[in-house]
């Protein structure tokens, strides 16, 4: 009947919209755990072609439960799939360089240094399935584990070394026999708060993000 329909869609616009509520907190990155939103939302729109969220994901902030959000996995993820761009974020450029300085990642910084932004990106995704294809030890684990450990330290800023030291905390090297020191850089003295996102931004992105 007609008081039917309009209950149903009255309970389909509150849904909607609550879904949208969700949608926004993610995007501002708040915390939102019931959803599984991480800090800066999900999109279908290309990572290159998305200067938002670019620059959501390149903040460094501490929720009010004490944790580091975006997650360094995150920003981790961020480096690899901005990797094609010619004006590629320093910081990325500088912490995978030294990584591939390590012995386990092939010992040659150089090497990666002077690709260009396409082979670059070739090779970041040809190195991890090399590495990661047919499985790791936990002794490969934590050798990756140390050397990932020193290049927080030797090249982040404070607020990164941070997000690392939770990520290592968090995977427990201790249950698999690795002795990687996750403290060793400095407790952060600063945080890099995320800029309020304007309301167009926001609006912007929410666009991008429903393509």
């Amino acid at each position: 009947d007609a008081d039917g329909a309009a209950a149903a869609v009255g309970a389909a616009a509150d849904a909607g919209g609550a879904a949208a509520d969700r949608q926004l907190q993610g995007i501002l990155g708040d915390t939102v755990f019931e959803g599984g939103y991480p800090m800066c939302g999900f999109s279908k729109v290309d990572l290159v072609d998305d200067p938002i969220r670019r620059f959501c994901l390149r903040q460094c902030r501490r929720e009010d439960i004490g944790l580091i959000r975006p997650s360094f996995d995150e920003w981790e993820q961020y480096c690899r799939e901005t990797a094609p761009m010619d004006l590629w974020d320093e910081d990325c450029k500088q912490y995978f360089a030294c990584t591939f300085g390590c012995d386990v990642w092939g010992g040659d910084r150089d090497h990666f240094l002077s690709l260009d932004a396409d082979a670059r990106n070739e090779y970041l995704m040809e190195t991890k399935a090399d590495m990661y294809a047919s499985g790791i030890t936990k002794e490969q684990r934590c050798v990756l584990d140390k050397c990932h450990a020193y290049c927080a330290k030797r090249e982040l800023n404070t607020c990164r070394e941070t997000q690392f030291r939770q990520k290592c905390v968090l995977g427990d090297p201790v249950s698999y026999g690795c002795d990687v020191d996750c403290n060793n850089a400095p407790s952060a003295t600063f945080w890099r708060r995320a800029l309020p996102l304007s309301a167009a931004a926001v609006a912007l992105w929410v666009a991008a993000a429903a393509l």
